[in-house]
């Protein structure tokens, strides 16, 4: 558990800046159209860094990193390195010219509405950083093998930190908001190159030597590309899912200028600001999941991959349940925290400047609903780590296929009534969907796993959560509105978000320590565990 609190400060660091970022944002260019705009265009190269860097490529490429590490040595293992580096930038160049060429196209020739026209001018920015941030995760995936995790979990803090004071001096010195936002669309493509670039004296340190050797590794390249494909679909489901909801949010959203717009629709049920609220909310969602269950993710994969490639089922067994216990006793108390805090939360990361009180209640509720599934997303990353540590691609684009129906026929119901938070809904249901069968297949798969053995460890989670939630509720009574007055008004915001938070933590790590969970303190422990 000291590789994974490590991870996890370091990415809690880099949630925090980011919530500051969008905070920023929020203030600077409020819930409109060029929020929905830029949200929408910056979720491509955002998808593609989670969906092919850190995702697929990283997760077919480390077994076979470690598994050329444990047989046939260093050199070999940096051949393979590489040889997918030098790949994966060759693919996503070319892809990116690609891109470009048919989106200065669509400006050129193509009638736009000014939203439109916005939102492709700014993918047309932002496409370039697809490449950078994927390169970028490949190289952290190299340093992770090698032992590497925190350096790797450094960077998106410095990407967090450099954007904030971008957007400050943007601000400063530029008063047109459409020339701003462009202004900061570009700042991200600077940014993306010094990442990539500070990523050479770290693997120089781990001894990482670059060594291009296309003969000696094409098997290896050809092993690792075709399972991308697969991986890349079953990791990617939830952020599909999520980029729906964004495309659905979008299509459904009525034009600020529909006597002037091509419209299908009789009737749109969303209103200007819904994709900047789901994409606030989906940073906000998954917080949690970011801070513990993908830094745990993160170090167990490898474990369970060379638990895999030794055949060693015992310790791949007794790894993967303690994982998924560490995981159950976190993200259930962290779901219903972020229901509960969503509120006061909003009030204080985006309420002022353009992003009024309307903003907030939207913003909030889409939080929450988002917040229910935050349980269900955690345990069905390390199912699906396991599956892949297994070799096993298909069981999880099998299962991904499912989920995108589910998920579309979900939030297509529910959307003309619910509106935004129909979306959520949707997409919380559905990652609940997606572990639960998820979970069963891999049980088959182990011939079995201790489940029932783990009805007293939910019970007491559950236990310690219900008192948590009774104590966050108190706490948030007696500082309400109506009730607490005291200081500035930020100084209230942040007393009313501050006070539940510590009283339910403290909840808690109290109801914990009187039940007998012993995995919230094994995280907190210092001392170092296999």
């Amino acid at each position: 558990m000291e590789r994974t609190r490590g991870v996890g400060l370091l990415t809690l660091g880099s949630r925090i800046l980011g919530l500051i970022r969008d905070g920023v944002m929020a203030m600077q260019f409020g819930n409109g159209a060029v929020m929905d705009a830029f949200t929408t265009a910056f979720r491509v190269p955002n998808m593609a860094r989670q969906l092919f860097g850190e995702g697929a490529l990283s997760t077919a490429f480390l077994p076979v990193f470690l598994r050329d590490l444990e047989h046939h040595g260093k050199r070999t293992a940096f051949q393979t390195a590489s040889a997918v580096l030098v790949m994966t930038a060759a693919f996503l160049l070319a892809l990116v010219l690609v891109a470009e060429a048919i989106l200065l196209s669509v400006l050129m020739f193509v009638p736009l509405s000014a939203e439109a026209r916005l939102l492709v001018g700014l993918l047309a920015t932002l496409i370039p950083y697809l490449m950078l941030v994927c390169v970028l995760a490949q190289a952290c995936a190299i340093m992770q093998g090698l032992g590497e995790f925190r350096v790797p979990a450094m960077f998106p803090e410095l990407m967090n930190a450099l954007w904030i004071a971008a957007a400050w001096l943007i601000e400063l010195f530029v008063e047109r908001e459409g020339t701003r936002i462009y202004l900061v669309a570009a700042s991200i493509e600077l940014f993306g190159i010094i990442q990539l670039l500070l990523t050479i004296p770290t693997l120089k340190r781990l001894g990482f030597q670059f060594e291009w050797n296309w003969t000696a590794s094409r098997s290896r390249i050809i092993e690792i590309a075709r399972t991308t494909g697969p991986v890349m679909f079953g990791l990617a489901i939830t952020q599909i899912n999520q980029m729906c909801d964004t495309l659905i949010a979008w299509t459904l959203t009525e034009p600020a200028q529909t006597d002037q717009a091509a419209r299908w629709l009789s009737h749109y049920p969303l209103t200007e600001g819904t994709t900047a609220a789901l994409y606030l909310g989906q940073r906000l969602y998954q917080f949690p999941l970011g801070v513990f269950a993908v830094a745990l993710g993160t170090v167990i994969f490898p474990l369970l991959a060379t638990h895999a490639a030794r055949n060693d089922e015992q310790h791949f067994g007794e790894d993967l349940i303690r994982g998924l216990r560490m995981c159950l006793a976190i993200s259930v108390p962290a779901s219903v925290g972020l229901i509960l805090i969503a509120q006061p939360l909003t009030k204080l990361l985006f309420e002022r400047g353009q992003f009024d009180a309307e903003d907030s209640r939207q913003t909030a509720s889409i939080i929450a609903a988002y917040a229910s599934g935050v349980w269900a997303a955690s345990l069905l990353l390390i199912i699906n780590r396991a599956q892949y540590a297994l070799g096993d691609r298909q069981t999880p684009l099998r299962v991904g296929l499912f989920a995108v129906v589910f998920n579309l026929t979900v939030n297509l119901s529910l959307v003309w009534t619910f509106k935004g938070i129909g979306l959520a809904v949707g997409t919380a249901l559905t990652a609940v969907f997606q572990c639960l069968l998820a979970g069963w297949l891999l049980t088959r798969r182990l011939h079995g796993l201790p489940w029932l053995a783990q009805i007293p460890l939910l019970g007491k989670t559950l236990t310690a959560t219900l008192i948590m939630a009774l104590a966050c509720a108190l706490v948030r009574k007696f500082l309400s509105e109506e009730v607490f007055q005291w200081g500035p008004p930020i100084l209230q915001r942040g007393v009313r978000l501050a006070g539940p938070l510590l009283a339910g933590g403290l909840a808690f790590l109290l109801a914990a320590k009187l039940t007998g969970l012993r995995e919230p303190f094994e995280l907190l422990a210092r001392r170092r565990s296999r």
